[in-house]
């Protein structure tokens, strides 16, 4: 089955997951990006301790995951999914309406737990527990919704911010969640629509059924070796990417290129994601999730690559590229191995582990990088320990065997 087919024979299915990547704006940082000077001003905060309140909260949204990403196992999807709305819609209002630094700070948590965390986590589960043959197609269509979302709703919180005040961005992404979104989640979901079941491995009316799954628990992923093996090679993209981007000005310099250069690599970044999305999700259907992950993290090491080769800007743009089809590739294959080798009963509970451990690599790939820029480490010398980090993670994972069904 094609995209094309996909799409003509699930619609419903697929817009679920590309609306609840796109209204999972509000907590991105994407979105926080565009407040954060109004909100230093209002609240009377320097950049140092909104970065670091804003850490502190990402940190703890990751683990408060931990209880309510598993949540999905139990609950039919449009109760789940309904809620989360709801609580991001108030949320964003909740900020509109803040007038301390208590209460900013409260919404800023939930904005994040429940953007950048449920949303996207709802959009995935949904999607990863009830595709199965088309499982890798399904997934990357699902992923568009966040590259729409970065794209467009960044120009248009940024002209309402612009015309009528930070306050009215608020109220206009909470009235979006709860107008918009809930009202379009209802449309496409039935109650009883075998999509929203928390165990679609005992709906027998699923045409995409596996018969045999391992359906593990998290306590049994852990105590066994496959993922110890590969959960270096599964850190690694956010990590690095992370502190390349985070680091972007210390490239620039020691490359002799400007800013306006570095930002304008996000569009090559932007399309190449797309292009990796896509091109993955027939493939992971083909040969399967598990084969393709030691492959799906080399692009990221070409394009680091390309900072050793030249100080040319034009290197900015394969760079970027590279960087960005290096994520198409891995974010598809990344959603999808938890649910084909550990099977669909606790997916929720799996993934939520797996984007607190992400969460928290991100989280500290930015005091690290510096620590080290700081002890008089060259940017050469990152990049060329990173190439090294992903070939040997790379390595691993090639070798690792996963779990298989008993016959």
């Amino acid at each position: 089955m094609n995209y094309l087919s996909l799409l003509k024979r699930y619609p419903n299915y697929i817009a679920f997951g590309v609306i609840y990547n796109f209204f999972s704006g509000p907590g991105q940082t994407f979105i926080f990006a565009l407040f954060i000077p109004d909100l230093e001003r209002v609240f009377d905060l320097t950049p140092a301790e909104s970065g670091s309140y804003y850490g502190v909260i990402t940190l703890l949204s990751a683990f408060l995951l931990l209880y309510t990403g598993s949540l999905i196992d139990r609950i039919h999807l449009r109760t789940y999914s309904v809620t989360v709305t709801a609580i991001l819609g108030g949320a964003a209002l909740l900020m509109a309406s803040a007038q301390n630094l208590m209460v900013m700070l409260l919404a800023m948590f939930l904005l994040r737990h429940l953007g950048q965390g449920l949303m996207t986590h709802t959009a995935h589960i949904a999607t990863a527990r009830y595709f199965t043959k088309n499982r890798g197609k399904a997934t990357s269509l699902k992923s568009i919704g966040m590259s729409i979302s970065e794209v467009f709703l960044p120009i248009i919180i940024a002209l309402i911010i612009a015309g009528y005040g930070w306050r009215m961005g608020y109220v206009s992404l909470g009235v979006s969640c709860l107008l918009l979104c809930i009202p379009l989640n209802i449309l496409l979901l039935k109650r009883d629509d075998p999509f929203q079941i928390p165990h679609p491995h005992e709906d027998t009316t699923s045409p995409l059924l596996d018969e045999k799954e391992l359906n593990w628990s998290k306590k049994q992923l852990l105590g066994h070796s496959y993922f110890w093996i590969i959960a270096p090679l599964i850190i690694s993209p956010g990590f690095i990417l992370t502190a390349l981007f985070f680091q972007q000005g210390v490239i620039a310099d020691s490359k002799g290129w400007s800013m306006t250069l570095m930002a304008s690599g996000f569009i090559s970044y932007g399309i190449f994601h797309i292009v990796g999305n896509l091109f993955i999700g027939p493939i992971i259907d083909r040969f399967s999730a598990s084969r393709i992950l030691p492959l799906s993290i080399i692009p990221i090491a070409m394009g680091m690559s390309m900072l050793l080769i030249s100080d040319s800007p034009w290197i900015v743009y394969l760079y970027m590229g590279l960087m960005g089809l290096g994520i198409g590739f891995g974010s598809g294959v990344y959603m999808t191995i938890w649910a084909e080798i550990y099977g669909r009963k606790h997916l929720g509970a799996i993934q939520s582990f797996i984007s607190t451990l992400a969460i928290i690599g991100t989280a500290a790939a930015p005091p690290i990088v510096g620590l080290l820029l700081t002890k008089g480490v060259t940017v050469d010398s990152l990049i060329t320990n990173g190439i090294a980090f992903i070939l040997l993670a790379s390595l691993l994972a090639f070798f690792a065997k996963p779990p298989r069904v008993e016959q």
